[in-house]
This record gives structure tokens, sequence and C-alpha cells, in this order.
């Protein structure tokens, strides 16, 4: 695992800019913290900042040279099938020198070129520089675990790419934002790729790659792999075995490290098949749980009863208001882009109490959209039903219209009143569209341009409602959000966070799965219920999903009532913000008005802190210790 970086010279007669590589892989001194290197070789400097988990000697060092000094490579990542790809080498004729899979990457690629991708199992961004060709090809994993972002730089002379966007434009250096995507923003929680909050700096979307060369105009980059469901017409009796089957392996690649190995632990179910299956081979593993200090928002409890019937040691991290406000700017800093999915905050409790004790943790990321997990998914009859009624639709319109708000009843209505297509845009919708033609003060842009594609997708291939809402997720929600709050808030302490259900193998079960293997029975995640039951407590097989809760609408309106407050008004987010909309949500929330949600409050406020942060530099990184000195101190205790 690195903080990675480089530079490429692309007009003729200028040089990379190796200073600015070594300031980009500084402020990124927390994803690598053993180990810091830059090499330039004529248009190229490259960089990296080590986190060594595999061969921690000096021979899985970065930036890294192949056998024949063709090839240079900077990579953040992990192989998961070294043995198969080192045999495959082998018969080749290659002798690879160590067993870093920094390497095994490197000479994959040099004997095969771009068809290695389709070989590598595990997660990767990485950027690989041919000195024969003169060709800089830089790539990231199918799912997205992996981060890259990269811009043109000194009047398109320069091509910059990195692990984090805030090595490319840090606090300070942010003067304009892209107003559309504030408006997604605004929608998904999010924004999602291509796009950033900061132009013109790019995200290298999941499952693609991109080709640079010195001279040549910069193309778009190539999708290489791209998620298929196949959703079977109904259930299979060897489904549960065969779910099994693909997780004990995928697990049992995860956890091969050359250090300690630990798991994040919730009291639901994807974490505690996770480390019920690692217990297996890892009797006594630690895992790791964080809840908040406020009754029903911490599921400590639960999951140590679950780490005590699995043989494994739990240890718990309390979260309270006050450290929660605190840290906060802190969180926002290292999130990058702004971020409103609230479970960021206590996921970055956790990997810092976990790096205390181990270097690796295995998590239970990518369970809800393979397998159906989110409670949305689970559409009453009805629902579905109302798909072949169009006037159906017209008359719940009415009778959901009739229903005040926060009244039980209504948004079943609003959901058979409205198309699937037209109403789902993902796990989070923030604010509608007419809410944010209120909010900001550019742009046009609806949430249903990103999500339109994925629509016709799945319309082409026939799925069905949950399968259709699944591609939806797959494509946006989670390398988005979900991959990304769990590579900021584990790398932020230099601690590598593996997803064993985001695996090759399993992906390709899941796939495969009927409706009825999804959502039955009343519940989610059936087949996937159904595999581990046997080896967990009951009520963890069972338990409902709780999504990491966070109390904030109960601290916004307690023990932190003024904070929102404070937060908004002091940004100077007025160019791009109504700010008298933006005041009149917060005081309609405080007045306890049923159509304003706290996610709303809080999306306005994560927005207004990070505007502080990244364009007014309220907040100095090097000061309050969250960066490493940009003159090569040693990054800062987390």
């Amino acid at each position: 695992m690195s903080g990675i970086a480089g530079c490429l010279a692309l007009a003729g007669g200028t040089r990379p800019d190796a200073d600015w590589v070594l300031r980009a892989v500084r402020r990124m001194a927390h994803r690598g913290p053993d180990d810091e290197h830059v090499i330039s070789d004529g248009p190229i400097s490259l960089g990296a900042r080590r986190l060594a988990v595999t061969e921690p000697s000096a021979a899985g060092r970065q930036p890294m040279r192949s056998a024949d000094g063709r090839f240079l490579i900077v990579y953040d990542g992990a192989i998961y099938n070294y043995g198969e790809l080192a045999q495959r080498l082998r018969s080749r004729g290659v002798t690879l020198r160590g067993r870093s899979d920094t390497e095994l990457l490197l000479e994959t690629y040099a004997a095969e070129g771009r068809e290695a991708l389709r070989r590598l199992r595990g997660m990767f961004a990485f950027a690989i520089w041919d000195s024969q060709t003169g060709e800089l090809f830089c790539a990231r994993d199918p799912f997205g675990i992996k981060p890259m972002y990269y811009t043109l730089a000194e009047g398109g002379r320069h091509l910059r790419f990195a692990s984090e966007r805030k090595a490319l434009l840090g606090p300070g250096e942010v003067t304009v934002i892209d107003p559309e995507a504030l408006r997604r923003y605004l929608a998904f929680q999010y924004v999602p790729a291509p796009a950033t909050m900061t132009p013109p700096v790019n995200c290298l979307p999941a499952g693609c790659f991109l080709s640079v060369r010195p001279g040549e105009p910069l193309d778009r980059p190539v999708r290489y792999w791209r998620p298929m469901l196949r959703s079977a017409r109904s259930p299979a009796a060897d489904s549960p075995e065969r779910v099994l089957a693909a997780l004990r392996g995928s697990v049992a690649v995860h956890l091969r490290s050359d250090v300690p190995v630990g798991a994040f632990l919730s009291g639901g179910v994807d974490s505690a098949a996770i480390c019920a299956i690692a217990a297996e081979t890892k009797p006594g593993m630690l895992t790791f749980t964080a809840g908040f200090a406020r009754p029903g928002y911490s599921e400590i409890e639960q999951a140590q009863e679950t780490a005590a019937v699995l043989g494994l040691r739990n240890v718990p991290y309390l979260i309270t208001a006050q450290e929660f406000a605190a840290r906060l700017p802190q969180i926002i800093w290292h999130l990058d882009d702004p971020m409103a999915d609230a479970s960021a905050v206590g996921l970055w409790f956790v990997a810092r109490e976990a790096r205390r004790h181990v270097k690796v943790v295995l998590s239970g990321e990518g369970a809800d959209e393979l397998f159906g997990g989110y409670r949305v998914y689970h559409q009453p009859g009805v629902v579905r039903a109302a798909t072949k009624l169009g006037p159906g639709r017209s008359i719940a319109a009415a009778m959901a219209d009739r229903i005040p708000s926060g009244q039980k009843g209504k948004g079943l209505l609003e959901r058979i009143a409205t198309p699937l297509r037209t109403r789902y845009i993902g796990n989070a919708n923030v604010f509608s569209a007419a809410e944010i033609d209120v909010l900001t003060r550019y742009g046009g842009g609806s949430a249903y341009d990103v999500t339109g594609p994925l629509f016709d997708q799945a319309d082409a291939a026939g799925l069905d409602d949950v399968a259709t809402m699944q591609l939806v997720d797959i494509n946006t929600w989670l390398p988005g959000d979900i991959l990304v709050k769990a590579d900021r808030a584990s790398m932020a302490h230099g601690l590598e966070l593996r997803t064993p259900f985001l695996d090759r193998e399993v992906m390709s079960v899941a796939s495969r799965l009927a409706r009825a293997e999804k959502t039955a029975a009343g519940t989610t995640k059936f087949v996937l219920r159904e595999a581990v039951g046997s080896l967990l407590p009951q009520e963890s097989a069972e338990r409902r999903k709780l999504g990491f809760p966070v109390p904030i609408g109960h601290w916004f309106r307690g023990e932190l009532s003024g904070y929102a407050d404070q937060v908004i008004r002091e940004a100077h987010t007025e160019e791009w913000l109504d700010k008298r909309a933006v005041m009149d949500v917060l005081r309609r929330f405080k007045a306890g008005d049923p159509d304003v949600r706290w996610r709303q409050v809080w999306a306005l406020a994560v927005f207004s802190l990070w505007h502080q942060i990244f364009v007014e530099r309220v907040f100095d990184p090097v000061a309050l210790g969250w960066q490493a000195s940009l003159r090569g101190d040693d990054p800062p205790a987390p």
C-alpha cells in the first residue's frame, strides 16, 4: 500500500516537476509512514510513500524498476492471486527478485501489457512508465477500492496524478468549484466520478485505465471492466454452498500478510461473516468496533457478543459528541471532496483504534451491493405491481399529496406513484432537484444525468427492480461513497483495509443470484444469511442492518445545537449557495419541520466546513498536525 504521485512532461523541451512530486507524496505521508522515494526518468517523475505490508524489506521499495530496466512503477494496493501469477511468470522464464506484489504486478505488465489487468485479483491503483514507447499507463481496480486523481497543470505542459485529490489541490489552492459537481453532491451526498468538486482535477473511474504519451492529446479513460448482473430466474438449491465457498476462498487470500491482520466487527451479518470465516484459520484474531455515546447508536455490545462466540478478541471505542465535533474538520480534510456520509466519522475513529494494534484489517464493504442488503431493495409487492398500472400511479400520487409529511403511508404511496428510474439515484437522495434549484446559484444538471445510462443498461439486460438498483449502486454509491470513506478513513492512519466481498470470485457467484435469493422472507441478503448461518450466532445472522448509525440529528438539536449554525453562517459559501435558502433549511430543521431531515443539514454543514478548509484555508493542516511538514518531517501521530 502507498500514497503515489507522478508528473509527466507533455510538451517538448519541458521537464517533469520532481519537486512537486516530492511535495505531493509528503502531503500523503499518512498513507505510507514506512518509506519515501522519488525517481525521475526522462520526462517522468514518480514518487511513493510506502506502507510496508508484503515484503517489508527494501526489495519492495517504490518506485520500482522492472528487471530489464524498461518499466518503472508506483502502485497502491494488494494483489491476492500472487501464487498463480508468480507461477505464470516463472513458466515464462521470469525470475522474481523478491516477494512483493509490486514486483509481481510490474513484471506481469512487462510480460503481457494491459492484458495483465484481466488477470489481477485484488485492489489497485498504479502508474507504469514505459521508457521504450514513452507511454504512461495508469489503471484502477474494477470496483474502485483504491483511488487515483489526475489533472493537467502548467498550461497543459504537465500531467500530474496522485492517490488523493488534496495532493493536487490542497487547502488554499482551490479557487474554483464545479457548480454541476456541487449540485450532484447535494443530491448524492458525494461527487460521482469522474468529476470532482475542484476542476480541473478528475477522478479516474473504477475499472478504467488511462494511457498518456508526451506530445499527444490527453484521451478519455478507457473502461476495461464493467459490472454485469445476470440474475437467475429462480433460486438454486446449492446457492448458499457456492456463496460460502467463494467467501472462504476470498477471506483466505485476503488474510495473507507479512504483518498482523485484524478485522472490523459491527453487529450485522456482513462483518460477522468475514470474522467467522477468518476465525477458522486465525483463532483469537483482534476485532475492532466503534459506537456513539447515545442509546441506540452503538453496536459495541452486539459485536462483543459475536466476538466472544467466535473466539475472537474485541477492542471497542466509544465516540462522544465533543470528540466528534473536535475531530470533524480533520476528518473532512482527509476525505478530500465533501462527503456527507456521516458513518465516515465513526469509521475514522475505529480505524485509528485498529492502527494501534494492527497494520491490516478486513472489512465488510460491498456485501450490501452484491447480495441485496439495503432495505430500499425490499420493495413491497404492491410497489412492484404498480409498475404495470398506469392510472394507479396518478391515484397514488393524489393520495400521497393529501397525507402530511412524516405520517405513515405517505412514503409508500410516493414510491407507487413514481417510476423507479425517476425516484432512485442510490442509497442517499439528500435534496430533490427542485430543492437544489433553490439552494444553488449556478448549473442546471440533474442527478439523473448520472443514473440514466445505468437504467438504460439495466433495461437492455432485462434486469428486475432489485438488480437494477444494485447496478446503480455498484456503479455510483459503492465507488463514490462506500469505498472513498473506507480508503480515506483507514489510510488516514496508515491502515490497510481489505474487502473480501469485493472479489472477482464472490462477484461471479453474487451476480447470478435470483431476486428471491436477495430479498425474501421479510429480510435482505437472504442467501448470504443462509450461507453463513451455521457459522454465526442466530442473532448475528438475522440482525437487521443498522449501517453505523450516527446521532447527528439528536446532537444538532442537543449538545451540538449551535455547531451547524456556526459553521454554516461563518463559511463564505455565498458565491455558490443562496445563503438565505441555506439558513431557511436550518431554521426549519430547528423548528421540527418534518420535511427537513438531519441529513440535509449535515450535507450543508459538511460542504461549509470543506469550503473553510480548502477554499478559505481557515485551518492549517500542518500547524494542526493533520499533515506532515513538506520539509520531510515524520508524519503526525494519529
